[in-house]
């Protein structure tokens, strides 16, 4: 069995806490979601990851 890499465990705690965000705070959530599609595209954009 693999061992879980720190950087996953990460990913996975702060998605879990953005879903509890947009559940008690829509816009929020929205927000969030805005931001990182954003970062994202400029990453994919500027290949860097």
């Amino acid at each position: 069995m693999e061992q879980i890499s720190v950087r996953l465990v990460v990913l996975l705690l702060v998605g879990v806490l953005v879903i509890a965000l947009t559940l008690h705070a829509p816009e929020v959530g929205t927000a969030l979601v805005g931001a990182t599609t954003v970062v994202a595209l400029l990453a994919q954009f500027t290949g860097r990851e």
